[in-house]
C-alpha cells in the first residue's frame, strides 16, 4: 500500500508537489518570503516551511493552518485523500506493483510418507487473518466479513506428486487464502460435500491466482455466496416472523415470508468481500465468462427483491455487463465511474473493479450514490388499475434511454452542426442512423420478446419514443483516430491490421485503446497476412538523386497486375510493333507469357526502368493516401493523368485511373466531386458532404480549365465547409481530408508552387477505347485482362485477400519512404511534352513550324516579338483578348522545347543584366526573340554578332 511518505520521498519531501500547484512560490523556499496562493488576493500571505516529514504551506490569509502536499492536492483537485494518493503516485511514478522477487510464497520440498496419497493436497489453516491481509481484500473488510463468506488463511498447502511433497507457505508479502464451498447433492440438505477455492491475490502471474481442491468436486454450475444468501434469507425471516408474532393482535394471523431487499453480483472475490463489508449480500461466479442460466437467476429472485450487478469497467467487464443486463431485463446494473480507470492498481493496470472503487471512495454514502444511478433494462412498468381492473403499462424514459444505450444507441457530439447525429455502436464499430431506425429496433424487440399489445402500442404512440425524446439520448465523444505518424490501422470483419514500415501486425477482435471506427471503413472480408509481393532497392547516384529498382515477386493480386499494366508506357512496342513482321502464334505466346510483366524482355533497360518507376510511384501514392496522418511537410494531393501525347484538345481517357481512386472507398470515407465543371468552386456549398470524418475528396475527370490552384489552401491547410441549411465550420488541417484529382489533361502549370502540392501519377494507355479517330487495333478494358470484374460482389475471398494484402504492403512501402523524407514521383518526360503541346495548341504549332522553319529567315535572327505576335494573330484569326502576349510567350517556350531542330530560345549569353533580350529599332527599344537552331554536322554556320548582322 502506497503511503504519503512514499510520495514525499519521490518528490523532494513534497516540494515538487507544492511547486506543481504554486509555481509562483519558487523563490519562497527555505526563506521568509511570501507568495500569493490565490491570484485575486491583494497581498502575498502564504509561505513554505520544511517540517519533519515534508514541506508544508501556511496561508495566513486563509485558515492559517499548515497544509501538507497531499492536503494541497486534495484542495486544488477537489478530491479525497485516497484519490490524491493515487493521483500523486501516478504523477511521481511511485508504485506498489507486484514483484516476483518480493511477492512470493515460501516453497519447500520433501519426500512423501507412506500415508500421503499421490495427488492429494493437504493444507493447514490459520485461526484468523492479520490486519495487513484484511487490507489486501478491502479497506473496510474485517474478520467478521471473511468469516461470513467462509474465507480462511492457509498457513500452508501441499501437493503430493511423484512421491514428493511440495509445500507452499503463506508469507507477509504473499497470503494464500482458501474459501470453504459447500455443494448440496440432489437438493438434499443432509447430503453435502465440500471443496475449497484457493486464492493467491498477490501472485504476479494473474492466471495462476485460483485453483481448487480436491479435484473433481467443484460442479460445473456453481454460484459463490448463494448458500450464504439462502441462510441470510432464513435468518431474516425467522427474525421477522418472531417480530410479527410478538406484534400481531390476531393470534391466528399467518406470517408471509419476505424477500431480502437486494443482493449483488460481483466480479470477483475481493469485490464480494467489499460488498459484504458494506453490509450487503454478494454473489459471484468463478470466472467472467461464466454464463448464468435462467434457472439460476429465477432461484436467486426467490430470495431477493432487487438483484444488482457490479461489472468491471474494462472492455470485457463492460461487454459482459451489457450482455447480462439485456438477457435479464430486471437486473439493475451498478456502473462504476469512468474516472476510476484513470488510476493504476498494484499491477500497473487501470483500476477497473469495485475493490478499486472502494479503495478510493470507502464511505457508505459513496456506494449509495452509485445505487441511485443503477437501472434495469426493462423500460416499461406495469401497475394494477383499480379503475379498469386490469394491468396498465407505461414507459419509463430513463429506463428506455438506458436500454437503448445498452444496445449501442447514442448521439454523437458534433460542434459543427445543430442537427442530432444518431449512432449505433457494435463494439468499436459505429454506424450513423436516423431516429426512425431506433423506433424500428424497439418494434422488432417487442415482437421478438412477445410483449403484450399494450406495450407495442406504447412504443408506437408514446411521445417518449418520439424524436424529441430520443434526441436526448446520451451524447458521447468518440476517438476515431486510426493512425499515428508512423502507423495505420486497417479494419476487417474479424481482425485489425496495424501497418508500419516494418510490416503488418494482426490484432484479433476489438480495436485497441478505446478507439472507434465507422462501419463503412470496416472491410467485410476475412484476411490473413501474406508474403511480400514486391521488393525494391533504393540507392543514390553520384549527384545524390534517389535511384530505385523494383522486382515484382510471384503473387495472385489482380489489383497489382492491373497497376502493372497501367504502368506499361511502352506496351505498343512490346506487344504490337515488335511483332509486325512475325508469326501470329509466336506473338500470342509472348503476350500470354508476359500478360502482366513490368519488365518484358523486348524492352530496353531504360524503358524497363521507366515502367518500374511508374509502378513504384503508384504503390507509393496508394500508401500515401491510405495513411490518414497528415504531415505539413507532406501535404500533397494525388494528381493522376494519362501518359499518351495527343493533339490539342484531344481527350484520351479510358486508361483505368478512376478505378484506382474508386478502390479507396473500401478503406475510407470518400466524397466525390465532378471535375467536368471548370467553375466547380463557384458553388458556395461545394463541400456540403464533407465533415470532420471525411478522409478523402476526389475531384474526378477534371476539365482542362479547372484551376487546381484554387484547391491549394485546402491541400496544405484546413478547409471551411459551408453546408446547406446549416452553419459553416472549419476543419483543422490534421483532420481535414486529403485530395485527389483525375484528368485526361496535364496541369496548366508546372511551377514550383504546383509541384510542391501535387503527387503525380502517370497512366499508360494500355487500357483504351478504339474509335474512328485513333489507331488502336482493339478496345481493351480492365475486365478483359481478368475475365471478371475486380472488387465487386462476385469477387472471390481469395482475390480480396491478395488485393487487401497488396494495399497494406503499399502502406508499408510509403511509411518506409516517408521516414526518409522521400517523394517518389513518376517519369515526367511525356507529361512535360503534353504540357508544352497544350501550351501551344494546334494553331500555334502549325504557325510556329511555318514561321520558324528550319531553313527559314526567322531562325538564327533577331525577330521583333510584337511583329511575330501580330503575324500569329493574323494567321490564327483569334482575338488578342484570347491570345495575350503572355500566352504567346508561353506557347513559344513550348515550341522551343518540342521542336527537334531548335537549340534555344533567347540564348543566355545574349540577354542583358535583367534577363531580357532588347534591341533598338528606329530609335525605340523593342523586345526581341531569337531562336537558335542545332548545329548540323559539317554545316557552315556564319558568325552572327549580337545585333544579328552577318560579317560582311
Amino acid at each position: 500500500m502506497i503511503k504519503a511518505t512514499d510520495i514525499y520521498a519521490a518528490s523532494r519531501d513534497g516540494l515538487d508537489i507544492i511547486l506543481y500547484y504554486y509555481p509562483q512560490a519558487e523563490d519562497c523556499v527555505d526563506n521568509k518570503k511570501k507568495f500569493k496562493r490565490r491570484p485575486d488576493e491583494d497581498d502575498a500571505s502564504a509561505c513554505i516551511k520544511k517540517y519533519q516529514e515534508c514541506y508544508k504551506v501556511t496561508d495566513f490569509g486563509d485558515s492559517g493552518t499548515a497544509m501538507s502536499p497531499v492536503d494541497i492536492c486534495m484542495y486544488e483537485e477537489n478530491i479525497r485523500f485516497p484519490e490524491a494518493i493515487a493521483l500523486l503516485a501516478s504523477r511521481y511514478n511511485v508504485t506498489d506493483e507486484l514483484k516476483r522477487s518480493v511477492n512470493k510464497p515460501d516453497i519447500r520440498k520433501r519426500p512423501a510418507t507412506e500415508d500421503e496419497k499421490e495427488g492429494s493436497r493437504p493444507f493447514e489453516l490459520e485461526d484468523k487473518f492479520t490486519d495487513d491481509q484484511l487490507k489486501i481484500l478491502g479497506p473496510r473488510v474485517k474478520q467478521e466479513h471473511v468469516d461470513a463468506l467462509h474465507w480462511h488463511v492457509a498457513k500452508s498447502i501441499s501437493y503430493v506428486r511423484n512421491r514428493e511433497v511440495t509445500t507452499k507457505y503463506t508469507t507477509p508479502t504473499y497470503p494464500i487464502l482458501m474459501r470453504e464451498c459447500v455443494v448440496t447433492e440432489n437438493s438434499d440438505p443432509e447430503k453435502t460435500v465440500k471443496f475449497y477455492k484457493i486464492y493467491e491475490p498477490l501472485n504476479p502471474d494473474k492466471q495462476w491466482r485460483f485453483s481448487y481442491t480436491p479435484d473433481g468436486v467443484k460442479p460445473k454450475l456453481y454460484i459463490n455466496g448463494f448458500r450464504e444468501l439462502q441462510k441470510a434469507y432464513r435468518d431474516y425471516n425467522a427474525q421477522e416472523e418472531k417480530k410479527f408474532q410478538n406484534e400481531a393482535k390476531d393470534k391466528d394471523a399467518q406470517y408471509k415470508e419476505k424477500k431480502l431487499p437486494e443482493a449483488f453480483i460481483c466480479s470477483g472475490e475481493r469485490d464480494a468481500l467489499c460488498v459484504r463489508a458494506l453490509g450487503y449480500h454478494p454473489l459471484w461466479f468463478n470466472s467472467e465468462t461464466y454464463k448464468v442460466t435462467e434457472e439460476e437467476i429465477r432461484e436467486i429472485y426467490k430470495y431477493v427483491e432487487i438483484l444488482y450487478n457490479i461489472p468491471d469497467i474494462d472492455s470485457t467487464g463492460i461487454r459482459k455487463g451489457r450482455e447480462l443486463a439485456l438477457r435479464f431485463l430486471d437486473i439493475h446494473t451498478v456502473w462504476l465511474p469512468s474516472w476510476l480507470s484513470g488510476y493504476r492498481d498494484n499491477r500497473g493496470k487501470p483500476r477497473k473493479d469495485f475493490r478499486d472503487f472502494v479503495g478510493l471512495r470507502p464511505k457508505n454514502e459513496d456506494f449509495r450514490n452509485l445505487l441511485t444511478l443503477a437501472m434495469p433494462a426493462r423500460f416499461w412498468t406495469k401497475a394494477w388499475s383499480e379503475r379498469s381492473k386490469k394491468d396498465t403499462y407505461d414507459i419509463n424514459t430513463a429506463y428506455l434511454h438506458y436500454f437503448l444505450t445498452l444496445n449501442g444507441f447514442n448521439t454523437l457530439k458534433d460542434e459543427n452542426t445543430d442537427d442530432t447525429k444518431y449512432i449505433r455502436m457494435d463494439g468499436c464499430i459505429v454506424r450513423q442512423i436516423k431516429a426512425k431506425d431506433i423506433n424500428a429496433f424497439l418494434k422488432g424487440f417487442a415482437v421478438e420478446r412477445f410483449l403484450p399489445v399494450d406495450i407495442r402500442n406504447l412504443i408506437l404512440n408514446s411521445p417518449r419514443t418520439g424524436e424529441s425524446s430520443l434526441s436526448q439520448l446520451d451524447e458521447i465523444n468518440l476517438d476515431f483516430t486510426s493512425y499515428t505518424p508512423d502507423s495505420q490501422f486497417l479494419f476487417f470483419s474479424q481482425s485489425t491490421w496495424e501497418v508500419t514500415k516494418n510490416g503488418i501486425t494482426e490484432h484479433k477482435g476489438q480495436l485497441m485503446d478505446g478507439r472507434s471506427v465507422w462501419d463503412n471503413k470496416v472491410i467485410p472480408h476475412k484476411v490473413n497476412v501474406l508474403p511480400p509481393m514486391f521488393e525494391y532497392k533504393h540507392t543514390l547516384d553520384a549527384e545524390g538523386h534517389d535511384v530505385f529498382d523494383l522486382t515484382v515477386k510471384e503473387h495472385k493480386s489482380c489489383f497489382l497486375n492491373y497497376l502493372i499494366n497501367t504502368s506499361r508506357v511502352h506496351w505498343r512496342k512490346e506487344l504490337e510493333t515488335a511483332w509486325e513482321n512475325k508469326g501470329v502464334t509466336e506473338a500470342d505466346q509472348y503476350r500470354a507469357a508476359h500478360r502482366f510483366d513490368i519488365a518484358g524482355p523486348l524492352l530496353s533497360p531504360e524503358e524497363i526502368h521507366e515502367q518500374k518507376l511508374n509502378l513504384l510511384n503508384k504503390i507509393y501514392a496508394i500508401g500515401y493516401n491510405l495513411h490518414r496522418y497528415k504531415s505539413p511537410s507532406r501535404a500533397w494531393a494525388i494528381y493522376a493523368m494519362d501518359n499518351k501525347i495527343g493533339e490539342d484538345g484531344e481527350c484520351n481517357g479510358r486508361s483505368g485511373k478512376s478505378f484506382l481512386f474508386k478502390s479507396f472507398r473500401f478503406f475510407m470515407r470518400t466524397v466525390n466531386l465532378s471535375g467536368r465543371n471548370p467553375k466547380l468552386l463557384d458553388n458556395p456549398h461545394v463541400y456540403d458532404q464533407v465533415d470532420q470524418h471525411t478522409d478523402f475528396v476526389l475531384v474526378d475527370d477534371c476539365d482542362k480549365y479547372l484551376p487546381v490552384s484554387q484547391f491549394y489552401d485546402n491541400i496544405t491547410s484546413g478547409m471551411t465547409v459551408n453546408p446547406k441549411n446549416n452553419k459553416s465550420f472549419f476543419i483543422e488541417f490534421d483532420i481535414s481530408p486529403k485530395f485527389g484529382f483525375t484528368t485526361n489533361y496535364v496541369p496548366r502549370d508546372f511551377d514550383p508552387s504546383t509541384n510542391a502540392r501535387l503527387l503525380y501519377m502517370v497512366f499508360s494507355d494500355y487500357y483504351h477505347e478504339k474509335t474512328a479517330d485513333n489507331d488502336y487495333l482493339e478496345t481493351r478494358g480492365i475486365r478483359d485482362d481478368f475475365d471478371h470484374n475486380l472488387m465487386t460482389n462476385d469477387y472471390s475471398e481469395e482475390n480480396w485477400n491478395w488485393d487487401l494484402n497488396f494495399f497494406a504492403q503499399c502502406l508499408q512501402f510509403y511509411l518506409s519512404m516517408a521516414e526518409q523524407g522521400i517523394k517518389v514521383q513518376p517519369p515526367m518526360e511525356n507529361i512535360i511534352k503534353r504540357k508544352y503541346k497544350a501550351d501551344m495548341g494546334i494553331n500555334f504549332e502549325d504557325w510556329a513550324y511555318s514561321y520558324f522553319a528550319e531553313e527559314g529567315e526567322h531562325v538564327n535572327q533577331y525577330i521583333q516579338r510584337d511583329i511575330a505576335y501580330d503575324d500569329f494573330i493574323t494567321f490564327s484569326k483569334v482575338p488578342k483578348s484570347y491570345w495575350t502576349m503572355q500566352r504567346f510567350t508561353k506557347a513559344l517556350k513550348g515550341f522551343t522545347e518540342l521542336c527537334p531542330y531548335i537549340d534555344a530560345l533567347n540564348p543566355e549569353e545574349m540577354l542583358n543584366s535583367t534577363g531580357r533580350l532588347l534591341k533598338k529599332v528606329d530609335g525605340q527599344t523593342k523586345e526581341m526573340i531569337y531562336l537558335r537552331t542545332l548545329e548540323k554536322p559539317g554545316a557552315f554556320l556564319p558568325n552572327i554578332d549580337k545585333d544579328g548582322n552577318l560579317p560582311f
